[in-house]
């Protein structure tokens, strides 16, 4: 797969986050896959940094057949996050990562028509998921996604933007409308930045034990 690496900044870089990006680079072209290069902005507002992404990789024919690949600079990516990514050979997938502040939702929804306080609709957090595997959401953060040259170039601009959820769940909701279904590597688990610790999977699991008490002993059950 050709692949474009994005990677907005908001503020100071996070030197552990920059070390496990390069090492996941550096094992997806290691597994084959071909990097065009890197159309990473300055530093801008969230919505501005993702649409000035894809406004520059969509008009080269070069890249018609590539994907970039997403990545928040707080965000700790394990080694084969990309290369994982990019062996399901999908218009759209993300990784798992958590919220910051408790109660660490992993940042994976899926769409509750009936849900929020307007009645029009709301994202659900994906509480447990099987493990290893592709599974369908309706929704995720951008800090560890995957998505194909071609979805973007079907969806309008501006691609980013606070319409109901934020800029990213909202480009996921252009993204259904325009007929594409959205997955999840429930394998690839990544950090996310803070002080004093990052969060990880077993913070998660730490703060919410009533998910994974099952019978059966599984630390990740149930459907995405």
């Amino acid at each position: 797969m050709k692949l474009i690496f994005g990677c907005p900044t908001y503020g100071p870089t996070e030197s552990r986050a920059n070390r496990t990006m390069r090492a996941a680079i550096m094992h997806a072209a290691a597994n084959g896959h071909e990097w065009l290069g890197d159309a990473s902005p300055e530093r801008q507002k969230h919505d501005a940094a993702r649409n000035n992404v894809v406004q520059s990789v969509i008009h080269d024919e070069a890249n018609a057949d590539a994907s970039v690949f997403w990545c928040d600079s707080d965000v700790i990516l394990p080694v084969e996050a990309i290369t994982r990514l990019a062996s399901w050979e999908r218009d759209f997938i993300t990784g798992i990562y958590f919220q910051r502040e408790k109660p660490y939702w992993p940042l994976i929804a899926n769409y509750n028509p009936h849900g929020g306080k307007d009645r029009a609709g709301s994202m659900q957090w994906v509480g447990k998921w099987p493990e290893n595997a592709l599974a369908p959401i309706d929704g995720c953060g951008f800090g560890c996604v995957l998505t194909s040259v071609r979805m973007l170039r079907a969806i309008e601009a501006p691609w980013f933007e606070f319409r109901k959820f934020s800029e990213d769940f909202d480009f996921c909701m252009k993204a259904r409308e325009k007929g594409y279904q959205l997955y999840v590597d429930t394998g690839v688990l990544c950090g996310h930045l803070r002080e004093p610790e990052e969060v990880t999977f077993d913070t998660y699991r730490e703060a919410h034990p009533e998910l994974f008490g099952g019978d059966d002993g599984s630390v990740r059950s149930g459907a995405a």
